[in-house]
């Protein structure tokens, strides 16, 4: 009988111990998943590991045995000092652990099936079957490696990556009578052939022609011959894609404060440090508001207003009409903007946003009740966390002269009074080095997180 591990940790002990880096992290999982008796491999770039790690590890484990392999994993990584803070379903599952104390990061994605989209392109079980033994983890056959890496990313993306070339021609020449019935399984005699002929010809650029008719090719072989089983990966997906739509693995932070405050400097060093949990290249960096409509006349005005309050205000009128504009883009943009990046785990990073509307109504030149603006907003998904730079008025205006000296005492207790008002309000010292300040941001960001897939992961448990 399998070992009883304790309890799932989900949440960091007061102090937590001195990181001691993800060599002894991995070194922990990888440990207790062969004591445990899980079947799993490295699928690739595992050279130097658990040494070196690229902070992102690709594992493959039986279906059977993936709930269990998330169960030890979980729990070695918080006796490692290391604790979860997103999980996330794409096609296979992601989890982002990360350490309290010294805020290292590190994902490790857990595969249990081989398939672009619904259509599985290599049996699990037979990937496993022939793995090969590492001593502390498991690696694929040289033929299995190569043909996954020349035909994931050639159906997902419709290219061979150069980094993966040598592997994939090296495993070819040694061992082609492994690699063909694989290729065959997935897309006939003729196609296998040409695969594995132009692999060991090294003509890639005909191999990334051919990517659409591999698409339609698989597609019609799993349809026609595996007709229950494509249909039931179907629903799976579907399934899928409805529990990121309802849990979205992104965040939406805001960033507040009087001008002076550094919140554009703070942001920049936000997404380099959490750059290994959010793909800087899905997430996005918001001025006030995602932009929607007029795009194009939009940016060709982007330079900094240097005299916030210098113009009359409008008829209450023409407020009237100008919030309700913004709004409907705030609307908008909430849906077309932020959520595609959201759903891909994206980091949705504003400065500002529409709560300027409520605190600095004279920058937009308002004259409109605070009341409206309130429920309006009030239908619009609040972001995640706001975090509030505060520092006296002094400083700020030692570091920014926009608006008189009373106006930025207004101002700082306006949103001093709207980061308590918030549930999700948060209030760092930017008298603080910018890169103190970040530091902060992002510890208390990844323990909200760390908290909410403690509530997302306790609820789809049951409890």
């Amino acid at each position: 009988m399998a070992e009883t591990l304790g309890p799932t940790h989900t949440t960091p002990p007061a102090r937590p111990g001195p990181d001691s880096g993800l060599s002894h992290l991995l070194t922990a999982i990888f440990s207790g998943w062969k004591s445990q008796g899980i079947q799993f491999l490295i699928l690739r770039n595992y050279e130097g590991l658990p040494a070196i790690t690229t902070n992102d590890v690709d594992v493959l484990v039986l279906p059977s045995q993936r709930a269990e392999a998330e169960r030890v994993m979980i729990h070695l990584a918080g006796d490692a000092g290391y604790f979860l803070h997103n999980r996330v379903e794409f096609a296979t599952i992601s989890y982002f652990f990360h350490h309290p104390e010294s805020l290292r990061q590190i994902q490790i994605d857990l595969f249990s099936s081989l398939r672009w989209h619904a259509f599985e392109v290599v049996s699990t079980e037979t990937v496993l079957a022939r793995r090969l033994d590492r001593g502390l983890f498991d690696i694929p056959h040289p033929a299995h490696e190569a043909v996954l890496d020349l035909i994931t990313r050639l159906l997902y993306q419709g290219e061979v990556r150069e980094k993966y070339r040598p592997i994939i021609l090296a495993g070819f020449k040694a061992h082609s009578e492994v690699a063909r019935p694989l290729l065959e399984a997935a897309f006939g005699s003729g196609w296998a052939e040409v695969l594995v002929k132009e692999s060991l010809r090294e003509d890639w650029a005909a191999l990334e022609r051919a990517w659409k008719p591999l698409r339609r090719t698989l597609v019609w072989r799993r349809c026609s011959r595996h007709p229950w089983a494509t249909l039931k990966a179907l629903c799976g997906d579907v399934a899928r894609g409805l529990r990121r739509v309802l849990q979205l693995g992104g965040m939406t932070v805001v960033i507040l404060g009087a001008d002076g405050s550094g919140k554009s400097t703070v942001g920049d060093r936000i997404i380099e440090n959490l750059k290994n949990t959010f793909n800087p290249g899905k997430g996005l960096r918001v001025h006030w508001k995602p932009v929607v409509f007029f795009k194009s006349r939009r940016r060709s005005n982007t330079g900094p207003n240097v005299n916030p309050h210098g113009q009359k205000p409008r008829s209450r009128f023409a407020s009237m009409l100008y919030l309700g504009g913004h709004w409907l883009e705030f609307v908008a943009g909430s849906f077309l903007v932020f959520f595609p990046a959201l759903f891909k785990n994206g980091l949705v990073l504003v400065d500002r946003y529409h709560y300027d509307f409520e605190v600095d109504p004279r920058r937009f030149r308002l004259q409109v009740p605070l009341w409206l603006v309130r429920g309006l907003f009030r239908f619009l998904k609040a972001p995640d966390l706001v975090f509030l730079c505060d520092a006296p008025p002094e400083v700020l205006q030692s570091r920014k002269q926009e608006v008189p000296l009373a106006e930025t005492r207004r101002q700082v207790e306006a949103y001093r009074c709207l980061a308590r008002r918030l549930p999700q309000g948060r209030v760092l010292d930017a008298t603080q080095p910018p890169d103190a300040v970040a530091t902060e941001l992002t510890r208390q960001t990844l323990d909200a997180m760390r908290q909410r897939v403690a509530r997302r992961m306790g609820v789809r448990k049951g409890g």
